[in-house]
């Protein structure tokens, strides 16, 4: 996933390497696609964890333009933005965020979470691992 940038607003380092949440090429497309179709350059992606869901923790995710918060990190990938707030990052550090369509959906999901031990069949929530938290 080369072209990959990192950053943080309010001074806080973006993490790197496997600690940064990557955007495939595809979401990263997918996202192009709704900002032309909004007319709107400054929308964002937004993943964010909560409580909840048949796994423990469901992943949210929100195509919003909404200025980010001062603890939000974003990730970049071909120009697009991916944020994720940092309480949320400590369960998708080192995830990758792709956009998948089949027969029944058509949606981004985190495709590879070092930080779950199972999730659910349908990929919208997972368990965290233990042993980070």
């Amino acid at each position: 996933l080369g072209g990959a940038a990192w950053r943080a607003l309010g001074g806080a380092a973006a993490p790197e390497g496997d600690q940064a949440v990557r955007l495939t090429e595809r979401g990263a497309e997918r996202l192009a696609a709704l900002q032309k179709a909004k007319k709107n350059d400054g929308l964002m992606l937004r993943l964010s964890v909560e409580g909840g869901g048949c796994s423990g923790f469901t992943y949210v995710f929100d195509v919003t333009d909404t200025p980010p918060a001062e603890d939000d990190l974003i990730f970049e990938q071909l120009g697009k933005k991916l944020v994720v707030d940092e309480t949320s990052l400590e369960f998708v550090k080192g995830a990758t965020v792709d956009f998948t369509e089949d027969l029944i959906r058509r949606s981004f999901e985190v495709i590879d979470n070092p930080n779950a031990e199972a999730g659910c069949g349908c990929g919208a929530s997972f368990a965290a691992k233990m042993d980070g938290f």
